[in-house]
């Protein structure tokens, strides 16, 4: 009995590894065959209606001057925060800048699913966070002090109206 038991679970010891290989090589020849399903679309595409002629490459500049104004130590901007439950805007007050998102790091991410390569500022955004750190400005003493926000806020330069 004691043998045969044994057996049993020396079986499933080989059998249990031996379908879960089977199951990812099935998996990443599905995965293969999209991204050449893909890829061959991309190209039927393009032999189609040709290459996109980009000339002014402006969406390009736009990001550049956004990173350059994120850049801008001095940039102080209005801070509001919308409801959900009222559909209104709240004046929350002046920031110092754009704020940062919570789960922006300065070193790589450990899960190399969040992604290796930093933006050009240096940092490495996270991809599943919307609650940010904001400088938030003291209108009676100008002070900064740093504050955690969850959504929904809206930080702009422009004064936006509240109720």
């Amino acid at each position: 009995m004691k043998n045969l038991l044994e057996k049993k679970i020396s079986l499933r010891l080989i059998i249990v590894p031996l379908l879960v290989l089977v199951a990812i090589a099935f998996m990443a020849d599905s995965c293969s065959g999209q991204t050449a399903n893909s890829n061959q679309s991309a190209t039927n595409a393009t032999n189609k209606w040709g290459y996109v002629n980009l000339t002014n490459y402006y969406e390009y500049e736009q990001l550049k001057q956004i990173y350059q104004e994120r850049d801008n130590s001095k940039l102080i901007l209005n801070a509001y925060l919308f409801s959900q439950v009222t559909g209104k805007l709240t004046c929350f007050g002046q920031v110092k800048g754009f704020g940062i998102p919570y789960g922006t790091q300065i070193s790589p991410p450990a899960d190399p699913t969040q992604g290796s390569v930093p933006e050009p500022n240096g940092l490495y955004p996270s991809s599943n966070t919307n609650a940010d750190w904001i400088q938030l400005i003291d209108p009676k003493t100008g002070q900064v002090n740093v504050t955690f926000v969850e959504p929904d806020l809206i930080i702009t330069a422009q004064d936006l109206p509240c109720s």
